[in-house]
């Protein structure tokens, strides 16, 4: 019973990085192409 916690503590804090780590760039990039010609056009 505590494998299965343990399993889906790790998955939940795994996927959590990956979105952290994914959104903020993402983010950042969509503020400059919006400023550029995408936001134009």
């Amino acid at each position: 019973m505590v494998a299965g916690i343990v399993v889906i503590a790790v998955y939940v804090a795994v996927i959590g990085v990956l979105v952290l780590v994914y959104e903020r760039p993402a983010r950042r990039r969509a503020k400059i192409s919006g400023r550029g010609g995408d936001f134009e056009s």
